[in-house]
């Protein structure tokens, strides 16, 4: 029986490059060749300026019910669909070309469609899933703040810099994992940016990577809430600055800070339940089981153990006080830029009540 191979996930580089190297690799040809170098192979392009994803629909609908023509096979690729989930309604083309995908294509047929969208809980997913379909899911949530993919971004890093006969420090890691965020092509281009920028020296810093690493509003903000939790008022008045771009960025800046300390005061108290009085890098590497089970819903224990002490070595250098005092500052700060107050002067304010230690 012919294959159906589905790449979906909100990670557009990397759906995209698998897709384009399976499509190589069952035409025969070299990584750098290009598909249509394949005789067999047809493409239907979902992402031309001028695609409408219907007239894409019908054009691979068409393509599938059409029988290999001078070859013994045929190998059919969607490329760059823009929603997948369109294939759920009953709107035409798009169920009948559901109705195909979900039974057994012809032995010489093989399919391979990439796009995002692809929900595996709803009907098109489970009926395509049950037909035998294999699917390659590229970036999961595509949150920071969800465990495995961070973790995988780690990965990705270490092979990265291990490749290239390096080695990267927790602090630069994590900076990295933070700051460059969920896109893959974007984290290749900046790696390949930073060991060029590193020279010959075996070992990558978190100074190489502040140095080189392209400023993007997640970066700088990172920065600004560490220059506040390290007591520098002067870098973070800078790095304020930096982050207002337009008009309303004042009010986005007041919420992540806000965010910030909300989650130190959080930490306070997770690290109270755990009994943490005294902080070192590797104090999450071994927790035992059972402080494991007893602490399940404890957030220190679900994230990286470097970030988890991370997060703790910066609650110990603000006290629960200070804290208390910070949140007042913060409250008062929102309620005078909602009731005319000016955003900017505000904010140098707040900025520099919460450098203060």
């Amino acid at each position: 029986m012919g294959e159906l191979f589905i790449f979906t996930g909100d990670d557009d580089f990397e759906r995209k490059r698998r897709a384009k190297a399976l499509i190589l690799k069952l035409s025969g040809l070299p990584a750098d060749a290009e598909p249509e170098e394949n005789a067999e192979l047809e493409v239907i392009a979902g992402d031309a300026d001028d695609a409408k994803a219907a007239a894409v629909a019908g054009r691979f609908l068409d393509a599938l019910r059409t029988p290999p023509f001078l070859t013994e096979r045929k190998l059919l690729w969607m490329r760059h669909y823009p929603d997948l989930d369109l294939f759920n309604g009953e709107n035409e083309p798009f169920a009948s070309v559901a109705a195909l995908l979900a039974e057994t294509l012809p032995p010489e047929v093989t399919v391979v469609v990439d796009g995002p969208g692809f929900d595996q809980r709803k009907q098109f997913a489970r009926k395509v899933k049950n037909a035998g379909a294999r699917v390659d899911v590229c970036g999961g949530s595509g949150r920071v703040s969800d465990k495995n993919w961070a973790e995988n971004r780690r990965n990705l890093i270490r092979d990265f810099i291990r490749r290239e006969g390096r080695r990267i420090d927790d602090e630069a890691m994590q900076f990295l994992v933070e700051a460059i965020g969920g896109d893959t092509g974007t984290l290749t281009h900046e790696l390949e940016k930073l060991v060029c920028y590193a020279g010959n020296a075996p070992f990558i810093t978190l100074e190489d990577c502040r140095a080189i690493i392209s400023r993007s509003a997640e970066t700088l903000g990172w920065e600004y809430t560490g220059a506040l939790l390290d007591g520098n008022g002067a870098r973070a008045l800078t790095l304020l600055h930096r982050l207002l771009v337009k008009k309303g960025d004042e009010l986005k800046v007041l919420a992540m800070v806000s965010r910030e300390f909300k989650q130190m005061v959080q930490t306070h108290l997770a690290m109270r339940r755990l009994h943490v009085e005294r902080i070192n890098p590797r104090m999450f590497d071994a927790v035992p089981e059972d402080v494991r089970a007893a602490e399940a819903d404890n957030f220190l224990l679900a994230m990286h153990p470097y970030r988890a002490f991370k997060l703790c070595e910066a609650a110990m250098r603000r006290p629960a006080e200070k804290l208390a005092e910070n949140l007042v500052s913060l409250r008062d700060s929102a309620k005078k830029m909602v009731t005319g107050g000016d955003p900017l002067f505000v904010l140098e304010q707040l900025t520099l009540d919460l450098a203060r230690r």
